[in-house]
């Protein structure tokens, strides 16, 4: 070889190996900047949750959570952690993907995706699970709005009603029956939200047995008749869904819509009341109607409790109905919130069945197969994912690369 055709090629091994140093720098420094802004991202929800959470509880504390200890905590570590690593490994792994596959497409999002939602390892085990849920609850959507999109199944007028209604007719009977299939957080909630239920009435009331008929004013549930109580107990729950429903519609509306506010107020303005009344009533009717037919057809069969499971399974379904209050872009929402509590409930009763067995970091699987399907979503149908998700995605993974556009939202969309 010779000398100067040795130059040469040394002058270009040099020259290469530079570039490939400076991307790998450039590479170095995204991961970084994007784990930073996830990580501090992540320190400021988990703090700000523990704060609202303690105010709502109790708003006439004398002190507030100690929130430096808060912050430094593991637990706050771990929550920030996964919110850092999720978006520099998907960014990180979709150049490499795209490398590999020698090719940009959508596809690369789904894949790079799954591998980076196995991030989620270093989340705490339940709240690793919950978020599983909540993931597959989104994929499955998203890939429903796809298929149907592009003509794969045909589109069945109240899919999304009996949905959620058949989601409903589960979750009322594990709430009168079988508390232990729901997480303990959304049981407290529902016995908050019926404003007259606790777990020793119920008990009472639908689980134990006894030798009589035990009437709702024996447990002290009320004692005017059944009738007048559910009309009574609609009007009353209003205020207290109202104000747990302005900031579920306002929120999404301030951070994703500002210029819209600024330039159309009255119409935002009135958008925002016509949907928080619509909500307010879609749960106040639905609480209504569970508690009231689950009244009804007790006292149609007038036997000693226990309850027989087809009670709070029909009112359950009969109150899945005041789905209908709700406008149709929201049923779908709705629907798509109960199923991560029904897939828990279902998981739990097939355990205790003997039909499943836990398997180890089963949910870090699960949870990244979904992101995957939910990421290619976001890159080739963002139409299927809510406008707070697609939201999410943006701050935390940035702008899509798809040049796949984004079908326009009216304003009644914007809240989930």
């Amino acid at each position: 070889m010779s000398t100067q055709h040795y130059k040469h090629n040394k002058e270009y091994e040099n020259a290469h190996g530079f570039k490939e140093d400076f991307k790998l720098s450039e590479s170095a420094k995204t991961f970084l900047r994007r784990f930073l802004k996830g990580f501090g991202s992540g320190v400021g929800l988990f703090a700000g949750f523990k704060l609202v959470s303690a105010l709502m509880r109790n708003p006439f504390r004398e002190k507030f959570p100690n929130i430096p200890q808060v912050i430094m905590s593991k637990d706050c570590a771990r929550f920030a952690a996964f919110l850092g690593l999720y978006p520099s490994l998907y960014e990180l792994t979709l150049d490499l993907v795209q490398r590999f596959r020698g090719r940009k497409d959508d596809w690369n999002s789904g894949i790079a995706g799954g591998l980076a939602g196995l991030s989620i390892v270093v989340e705490e085990p339940t709240r690793r699970r919950v978020v599983c849920l909540f993931a597959i609850a989104r994929a499955i959507g998203a890939l429903l709005s796809t298929l149907v999109k592009r003509d794969k199944i045909p589109i069945i007028p109240h899919t999304d009603t009996l949905f959620f209604c058949a989601c409903c007719s589960l979750l009322v009977y594990c709430n009168a029956l079988k508390p232990q299939y729901l997480f303990e957080g959304y049981y407290r909630s529902v016995l908050k939200w019926s404003r007259d239920y606790t777990d020793k009435k119920l008990h009472s009331l639908f689980r134990a047995t006894n030798d009589h008929f035990v009437t709702c004013n024996e447990v002290g549930l009320h004692k005017d008749t059944c009738t007048m109580h559910a009309i009574k107990d609609v009007l009353w729950s209003f205020p207290a869904f109202a104000k747990l429903y302005i900031p579920i519609h306002v929120t999404p509306v301030l951070v994703f819509r500002q210029k819209l506010v600024w330039q159309k107020p009255m119409k935002v303005l009135k958008s925002l009341i016509q949907n928080i009344v619509m909500s307010t009533t879609f749960l106040a009717s639905m609480v209504m109607l569970a508690k009231y037919v689950i009244c009804l057809l007790r006292n149609v069969q007038h036997r000693p409790p226990p309850l027989p499971g087809y009670i709070p399974a029909i009112a359950g379904f009969t109150a899945g109905l005041g789905v209908l209050f709700e406008r149709a872009s929201r049923r779908k929402e709705l629907a798509l919130f109960l199923v991560p509590h029904s897939l828990y409930a279902l998981y739990l009763w097939a355990k205790e069945a003997g039909l499943v067995r836990h398997i180890p970091y089963s949910s870090v699987v699960l949870y990244a197969l979904s992101m995957a399907s939910v990421m290619h979503a976001y890159e080739r149908e963002p139409e299927s994912l809510s406008v707070l998700l697609h939201g999410i995605l943006r701050y935390f993974v940035g702008k899509r690369e798809s040049t796949v556009e984004r079908r326009r939202r009216e304003i009644s969309e914007t809240s989930m």
